[in-house]
């Protein structure tokens, strides 16, 4: 059990993941019909999070090219956005975070364990999962499943806030029916609460406020 988590760990890391844990599947319970690990996997005993930040300097898009003239000043905010946020924030971390989870998957798998991973749901793939299904939720959240591993803990813009990282981590899961060494849940608070309430503040959209259900979702 040891080894083998250890043996993960390393391999996630060696391919551009920094953050790894294990949930067992124990910790799921109570999750909603559906959400489960082993709805998917009926012999699931564990769970792989994985997380890689989104680096500082991509997420300050919105201070880019303010000098520059060749960019007029009405479509500045859109090309950053649309053109290098969505690539640099999301979706080449989320095509690295499906190859890592592919890899642990495969080496499991090899090792005799049944296991699966999942694809990152973002952009078209969600909204359409959006209208397939009820509420509006991908199939796994990956942020229950980091906050059962350990890697941080819900806040209060109902994002996984991690020690390290705050919230600017994307996530992949993994489960598998091997039994992994469990990584520790998460002692220490990270977020501040009502106390801080930055993340409503600095919300540029203004999509968080109080009172907003999404804030406070019931299984957590």
């Amino acid at each position: 059990m040891k080894v083998l988590t250890q043996e993960l760990k390393e391999i996630a890391f060696a391919n551009g993941v920094y953050l790894f844990g294990v949930a067992p599947v124990s910790r799921f319970n109570g999750a909603p019909a559906g959400h489960h690990p082993r709805d998917f996997l009926p012999s699931a005993r564990s769970v792989i999070s994985i997380g890689v930040p989104i680096p500082r300097g991509v997420l300050r898009y919105r201070q880019m090219l303010r000098q520059a003239a060749f960019v007029p000043v009405e479509t500045r905010g859109e090309i950053l956005q649309c053109y290098f946020y969505t690539g640099a924030g999301y979706e080449t971390i989320n095509s690295l975070l499906e190859q890592v989870s592919l890899r642990l998957a495969n080496y499991l798998e090899n090792k005799g364990f049944t296991s699966l991973y999942f694809p990152v749901t973002y952009g078209g793939v969600f909204r359409k999962i959006q209208r397939l299904t009820l509420g509006g939720r991908g199939i796994f959240s990956m942020r229950h499943a980091a906050v059962r591993a350990g890697l941080g803990e819900f806040g209060l813009n109902n994002l996984v806030v991690t020690p390290r990282y705050g919230p600017r981590v994307r996530f992949g899961a993994v489960i598998t029916r091997a039994q992994l060494r469990a990584s520790p849940l998460l002692e220490r608070k990270v977020c501040l609460g009502e106390s801080c309430m930055l993340c409503l503040q600095k919300c540029g959209t203004s999509a968080l406020t109080m009172g907003n259900p999404e804030l406070n979702p019931p299984w957590k």
